[in-house]
């Protein structure tokens, strides 16, 4: 009787092997997996599709940064900031239509990104990560928006503790003795400190040299009416929120830049601590 050889049944073997594997769905990632990293990442907008096609925005343009926390996505859409509900359920996401968004006039080729960006928001039924790359999709699989993951920031592990800051003078003077100015970034984009009189916290969306500070909250403990530091913590508060960007350098510390990248404050790094990353500021 005839039996077939051994190649042959090696061959066979092979063949088997590979059109099961073949035929297996390829493993995804485990949902909670996938919005875990959604969640703990600050993503960079780097193309969307409007109704001129697929636009990526260049390299040296104002950062477009996301956050997605507890349901809550904020972010800087060119030159304003949105804010708003979604849901995320494995691959499947959703945007609530009532966003909240900032009002300042903006430059035409920004309007045209943030309406492009505005639009395609509610179109968005799907969405992938892919290494390091973010994916939004609509219902036919069509990429909307695309995102790449954010470095992480060097502000995040020091203390910093005012040294100078800007007044509303333009000039840079020192705080008042003893207030203990100081100020905290987590990686969770939350920043917090003493104002000398209060604890104050907001969110901040940041790149290598780029830095946006939301609207400042404190708490209300009220400061004696004439030693000044009531005044200067309102004076501080304003100044940070003119913060366009940043530079740390050893000798200076951490400088605060306006949009002109005049200095609105400057801070000595007090320690560098991984619990300085995750913990209330």
């Amino acid at each position: 009787m005839h039996r077939p050889s051994s190649h042959l049944l090696i061959a066979a073997g092979l063949t088997w092997l590979v059109q099961t594997a073949l035929a297996a769905p390829h493993s995804a990632p485990s949902p909670a997996l996938t919005e875990s990293a959604l969640a703990n990442t600050a993503w960079q907008l780097v193309g969307y599709r409007s109704d001129d096609g697929f636009t990526q925005i260049p390299e040296d343009a104002k950062p477009a940064l996301f956050r997605f926390e507890k349901r809550r996505m904020s972010g800087n859409i060119g030159c304003n900031q949105i804010s708003g509900a979604y849901n995320a359920n494995g691959e499947d996401m959703r945007f609530d239509i009532g966003m909240a968004a900032s009002r300042r006039g903006c430059s035409k080729p920004l309007m045209r990104q943030e309406r492009a960006i505005l639009s395609a928001l509610p179109q968005v039924v799907s969405y992938r990560i892919e290494g390091d790359r973010l994916l939004m999709l609509d219902a036919a699989g069509q990429e909307l928006l695309k995102f790449h993951a954010a470095s992480h920031s060097p502000l995040v592990g020091h203390v910093w503790q005012l040294k100078e800051y800007d007044n509303g003078s333009g000039n840079l003077i020192a705080p008042l003795k003893g207030a203990g100015i100081d100020l905290t970034f987590l990686d969770t984009g939350v920043l917090g400190g003493s104002d000398g009189c209060n604890r104050y916290m907001s969110g901040y969306l940041s790149d290598e040299t780029h830095l946006h500070i939301g609207p400042i909250a404190t708490t209300r403990v009220a400061c004696p009416k004439t030693d000044g530091r009531a005044e200067q913590a309102s004076a501080y508060a304003a100044a940070l929120g003119k913060v366009a960007g940043f530079e740390i350098d050893d000798e200076r510390g951490l400088t605060l830049l306006s949009t002109a990248s005049t200095p609105l404050a400057r801070y000595r790094a007090l320690e560098a601590s991984p619990s300085a990353t995750k913990s209330n500021p």
